[in-house]
């Protein structure tokens, strides 16, 4: 009799312990759900089912075979309602599988197990966390060990990685990196034409970072000349080793403080711990609870929630660009159905599935370029892009395509041929033609109408500036009512602006106002100023309450933006700055024009604009 499972509407099979970590994770987020063995599998009805989920069985083109066969409608009267079938396996591409009848109830979906959890690490934790494009800063993104996720962080890295400040940088290390660069290149031979990638032995780490210089902002300038001391400093690293909680952990703490001491830089370093990571839960043996830059992850785990294998998560945006270029279609009086690229998107194929999700993913590196943020749209009345930021965003987005077609394995070629990947059009962008730049802009443009179908509009960023507060300030209870009423002013005066706040937090005053305005105000953002490495401010803090006090808010930025020395920081307060937040009696030099000052020994809060 014919295995069926009426209270579980999702049923999970396959070889431990993926099978025990999708389980975990659809429990964890309220799913009801019954993993089942192979000898199960042999007598179920799929058509009696919801959800069946496939965890990277072995053989999983004959077993699919064996479901779609069983789905078939019968000649007994059954119910028709759509049956999913999702196939995990290890990376895209899937393997070669019976694709079952459009026309039938059951839908066949593939789920690339590390290719989502770069996408998804990279969505969470973006190659912009630690670095400021707009002062011209250039991405470089550190591997240091090559386990999984590594090779897809590195491959989807080079997917997002254009912010159209120069050449962007991606350096590995690892044992055998030389056979290491061989097969990555041998299965990407066009990466090197997308960013400039290094390969170098655990042991090389130390003459690999000595080598940078901590300038990141002028080595931004100067793209034609890429010499080892005018390459960025890591703002982005990732370790990936196979024992995570061990050597991984110790290679994590290696590069804090090798980072520190030969760059002067603190940036984030995700660390990889495996399955026994839980994602929001207790800290990984070894590492503080309140450590600042090892930020512990899994891939596994991250993939198996219910919200990502289920839902899509992270593919909301890639469904309305496909959905987008569907009616764009039907406008034309073309019937979408007719054609491959416009398949409804449960029949589209994985190769269009990816370059919308791509395209997707890349949303968020524009946003940042243009110092703005998705909201929800009923806080947008209205968000138009300027000449200035169509064309500056129309030049990343062909490099982003560029990108995508050299990781395919397209190359130039004056005339396209599909067959051999060649493809005109991969020249720089001042080259195109005025048509061709014109659909770059045209894909720019549409960001707004492309957020609205999600129910997002765009806020553009007004960044408050807060320089060291002068020596007299008190703290306490008067600064934080200046700083409520600042707050509510700045407010009501910029009422379609995103408020984000840029400090160092090495004073207690300078937290006080940033929490009073975080915690007064629902979506005040926080830039978290670097000049000097973290261990040395965190150094300064003796007392353990700041100590608390300084990574708990830490942990809420949502950009930490490495700079070189007390002189780079003053530059960047003046020139990225919209508004100075001054607080005591002295205003420093070199702040922007704009400027409020708080001064509560003397209850004064004087604007020297109209607000």
């Amino acid at each position: 009799m014919p295995f069926v499972f009426g209270p579980y509407p999702i049923l999970v099979c396959g070889p431990a312990p993926l099978a025990d970590l999708v389980l975990d994770g659809l429990h964890l987020e309220g799913r009801k759900a019954m993993r089942i063995d192979a000898e199960r599998l042999a007598t179920l009805d799929p058509r009696r089912i919801r959800t069946l989920i496939l965890a990277d069985p072995p053989d999983a083109p004959e077993l699919v075979a064996a479901i779609a066969a069983r789905a078939e409608p019968s000649g007994r009267r059954m119910r028709r309602a759509t049956q999913r079938l999702i196939l995990m396996h290890g990376q895209d591409p899937p393997p070669s599988l019976p694709v079952p009848d459009p026309s039938g109830p059951l839908r066949l979906e593939t789920f690339a197990i590390r290719n989502r959890a770069a996408r998804a690490l990279l969505n969470r934790w973006p190659l912009h966390l630690g670095m400021d494009p707009r002062f011209g800063q250039r991405p470089h993104l550190l591997i240091a060990g090559f386990a999984d996720p590594a090779q897809a962080l590195l491959v989807h890295a080079l997917r997002l990685i254009q912010y159209g400040n120069g050449r962007p940088r991606i350096s590995v290390v690892c044992e055998d990196s030389a056979e290491v660069a061989t097969r990555v290149l041998d299965a990407y031979p066009q990466a090197p034409a997308v960013a400039d990638i290094r390969f170098a032995s655990l042991e090389d780490l130390a003459g690999l970072l000595s080598g940078i210089r901590r300038d990141n902002r002028g080595a931004a300038r100067q793209t034609d000349a890429q010499t080892p001391d005018t390459e960025p400093p890591v703002t982005l690293a990732a370790v990936c080793l196979a024992d995570a909680q061990g050597e991984g952990l110790e290679l994590a703490r290696r590069l804090v403080d090798e980072l520190a001491t030969l760059q002067g830089v603190s940036p984030p370093i995700l660390l990889e711990t495996g399955p026994t990571a839980v994602p929001g839960g207790p800290s990984v043996a070894g590492i503080e609870d309140w450590d600042g830059q090892i930020i512990p992850v899994s891939h596994l785990r991250e993939v198996c929630r219910a919200s990502v294998l289920l839902e899509g998560r992270g593919d909301e945006v890639a469904r309305t660009i496909h959905d987008h270029y569907r009616d764009s279609i039907a406008a034309q009086g073309r019937d979408p159905n007719l054609e491959p690229a416009g398949q409804p998107w449960e029949l589209l194929a994985a190769s269009y599935q990816q370059a919308n999700r791509h395209q997707a993913d890349h949303v968020w590196a524009k946003l940042a370029v243009t110092d703005a943020r998705a909201v929800p749209e009923e806080m947008v009345e209205s968000f138009v892009l300027t000449p200035l930021e169509v064309e500056r965003l129309a030049i990343i987005e062909h490099e982003r395509w560029a990108a995508d077609r050299h990781l395919d394995g397209w190359s130039y070629a004056p005339v396209r041929d599909n067959q051999r990947k060649h493809h005109p059009q991969l020249i720089p962008y001042a080259d195109l033609s005025e048509p061709m730049k014109d659909l770059d802009r045209f894909a720019v443009r549409g960001l707004p109408t492309l957020l609205a179908r999600q129910g997002l509009g765009i806020l553009r960023l007004l960044i408050v500036g807060i320089p060291q507060p002068a020596a007299g300030c008190p703290g306490g209870m008067r600064l934080r009512r200046l700083a409520a009423r600042a707050l509510d002013r700045l407010v009501a005066r910029y009422p379609d602006r995103a408020l984000v706040l840029a400090s160092t937090l090495a004073d207690r005053r300078s937290r006080e106002l940033v929490r009073e305005a975080m915690d007064r105000e629902q979506g005040v953002g926080l830039f978290l100023l670097l000049p000097r490495p973290l261990s040395l401010v965190l150094a300064d803090l003796t007392d353990p309450h700041d100590r608390r006090d300084f990574l708990t808010l830490a942990a809420r930025a949502e950009r930490r933006i490495g700079l070189n020395g007390d002189a780079e920081l003053a530059t960047w307060l003046s020139e990225r700055a919209d508004i100075s937040l001054i607080l005591g009696d002295r205003v420093p030099e070199g702040v922007v024009e704009k400027r409020v000052r708080l001064d509560p020994s003397g209850s004064c809060l004087d604007w020297n604009f109209e607000y």
